[in-house]
């Protein structure tokens, strides 16, 4: 759907279908859609995608980095939730992507049973990493400004952690490309707006957002309707906060957390 048939059903919903005489103008309705689009896109789950961004090294050896620590993302990003290294490496200590847990399962209960308490291992290692963390460290401090879309690397410096690069240069005394390593962004993008439109809470969202601005607008003079007709603006107000209360209620029962966090 496009912004100007969404403006269309909304001034539909309004007048039901030029049965009233009285809606309110596009550039109004513009506005609402708009201000609704902003806030969908920072607290709708389904306004957002979960995507991954590799930085380059050298975008780190950069003169503009340097000076400010502050990398311009896409204005397509809404946030940001992990800044890690591209590496990383198996439980046995040797780069291997392609093993995992179900692997090891399937090793354990299908093939010779003379190899060992693998699961057990791992359990171990696991053990292992987790202590390690505060000094094999993958992730990096970061903050994130949604406003301005800038990324700001706080702490340790990725161009230091690479292969013979020269520390504060980047650069690698032997030729070729710059020490360091390159940095994967885990971040959540906006879905197209065409898309957004499609939504039914949203459609419902900027109708009740309508619905209000409308009877704030009637209720601003007091008039009568040809045939002595009196407008119940209150009640048009009223219909709008319930269709919004009602959208926020869904919307709020939906983003419920998949996990929690347990402290002793």
């Amino acid at each position: 759907m496009t912004e100007l048939e969404l403006i269309r059903e909304i001034e539909d919903a309004l007048s039901f279908s030029c049965s009233l005489p009285y809606n309110l103008n596009q550039t109004e309705v513009a506005r609402i859609i708009k201000r609704a689009r902003d806030y969908f896109y920072d607290n709708y789950q389904y306004a957002v995608e979960k995507r991954y961004f590799v930085l380059s090294r050298s975008i780190f050896v950069n003169p503009e980095f340097r000076a400010t620590r502050q990398i311009q993302l896409p204005d397509v990003i809404v946030s940001v939730f992990d800044v890690r290294e591209t590496n990383g490496v198996g439980v046995a200590g040797n780069p291997d992507r392609d093993f995992g847990d179900s692997k090891l399962l399937g090793s354990e209960l299908l093939l010779s049973p003379f190899v060992g308490d693998n699961l057990v291992y791992r359990t171990v290692m696991y053990s292992y990493f987790d202590l390690a963390r505060a000094y094999l460290l993958e992730t990096f401090a970061y903050n994130f400004n949604k406003n301005n879309k800038k990324l700001t690397i706080l702490g340790r410096d990725p161009n230091r952690a690479g292969n013979g690069g020269v520390v504060g240069a980047g650069v690698n005394p032997n030729g070729g490309s710059p020490g360091g390593v390159d940095v994967a962004v885990s971040c959540f993008i906006k879905i197209t707006e065409d898309a957004l439109y499609d939504d039914e809470l949203f459609v419902r969202y900027c109708i009740g957002k309508s619905k209000e601005a409308l009877g704030n607008m009637l209720s601003v003079f007091d008039y009568n309707l040809p045939g002595g007709v009196k407008v119940n603006a209150a009640n048009i107000v009223q219909q709008g906060k319930d269709e919004v209360a009602e959208v926020m209620t869904m919307i709020n029962d939906e983003n419920t957390p998949s996990y929690f966090l347990q402290w002793n």
